[in-house]
């Protein structure tokens, strides 16, 4: 009876590691050096905020500069979530993109960057994936400092895949 428990043991220990090396399968080693995103992003935007779920698919980006704008109703938290407040757009904007990737390892890269002479800010998003498990996807709101009102936006969206080193 002992050895009977020993043997299923084995064999379903064995089988475990066996997918353990899949490329399909969450706890990937190939995945484990994958580079992280900064929590929130670069540049301009401004980290340690947090944006109330709210589910909102639209694939053209999203310029809010003012609560006739915030048609979401978005609000924001500077305490972890704790407490939410409203927006206010007389010191910031908020710019959305939607982005997905095909991955169980997926992460949103952000920065947005202003440049004068152009008079435009541009974010860019890069989508770093590893595997090919599901489709994750978000609508990466930023808060970002007030966008002056002779400058434009554009919206840049790039996917990398990341393989082992």
């Amino acid at each position: 009876m002992r050895s009977t428990h020993y043997l299923i043991y084995t064999i379903l220990t064995l089988f475990f590691f066996s997918f353990a090396s899949c490329d399909r399968i969450p706890f990937n080693k190939y995945c484990r050096n994958m580079p992280r995103a900064i929590e929130g992003g670069t540049g301009e935007i401004i980290n340690n905020v947090l944006f109330e779920k709210i589910y909102v698919v639209l694939k053209e980006g999203q310029i809010i500069t003012s609560d006739s704008l915030n048609i979401f109703g978005l609000t924001i938290s500077f305490d972890n979530g704790v407490t939410y407040i409203p927006i206010d757009f007389s010191k910031y904007s908020v710019l959305g993109k939607y982005a997905e990737g095909n991955s169980w390892e997926l992460f949103f890269d952000r920065n947005v960057t202003k440049n004068i002479q152009k008079q435009k800010y541009i974010y860019t998003i890069r989508v770093i994936s590893c595997g090919d498990w599901e489709v994750g996807a978000s609508m990466n709101w930023v808060l970002i400092p007030k966008i002056e009102d002779n400058f434009s936006v554009e919206f840049i969206v790039e996917h990398k895949q990341w393989t082992r080193k």
